[in-house]
């Protein structure tokens, strides 16, 4: 009887230092987790701002994660636009009918577009090209082969083109001036 009644408060001992690591486990975890959510988050912004700030600068390098977090804005605005524009203005234009229209990649998959996506491109174009040129220069890469996101068919240029953005850097100072 002796040795059950130890057996079984050291058992409740056993399961409260169980429960108390699990407690203490979940705040540290919870406590990494804040870190690493703001330090994405603060990243997300500061590459969001160079983005805007530097783009008439297409010299220099942009790092992958500037490059792929701006790209993220860049879609994540597209779609509130898209939102916007399609619930909120009920004018349309056919990109097809534009100058070039039949060389815009998503006129090949939606022609019909809002007027605030169809600002919102041009809007959106020199920041981006900006981005991809620097980014290219990181892998050592002219600037031009940013072009591929347009010509010489859109969309099958991005085969090429998107790998070529996700290389680490490259030691080159060829096309940093």
């Amino acid at each position: 009887s002796a040795n059950r009644t130890l057996d079984s408060s050291h058992l409740d001992v056993r399961s409260y230092d169980c429960r108390l690591s699990r407690i203490l486990l979940t705040a540290i975890m919870k406590s990494r987790l804040r870190r690493v959510s703001y330090r994405l988050m603060n990243n997300f912004i500061q590459a969001s701002i160079a983005g805007f700030t530097r783009c008439f600068d297409f010299r220099g390098r942009s790092s992958r994660s500037e490059f792929w977090y701006f790209m993220l804005l860049f879609i994540v605005l597209y779609l509130v636009v898209a939102v916007v524009d399609q619930y909120l203005v009920t004018a349309t234009i056919d990109i097809r009918n534009l100058p070039l229209g039949q060389y815009i990649p998503m006129g090949m998959v939606d022609p019909d577009v809002g007027v605030l996506v169809l600002l919102y491109r041009p809007v959106m174009a020199i920041p981006t090209i900006a981005v991809t040129v620097r980014r290219l220069h990181d892998v050592a890469k002219s600037g031009w082969w940013c072009l591929l996101w347009v010509f010489p068919v859109p969309v099958l240029g991005w085969i090429y083109l998107i790998p070529l953005l996700c290389k680490p850097p490259q030691d080159s100072t060829e096309h940093d001036s």
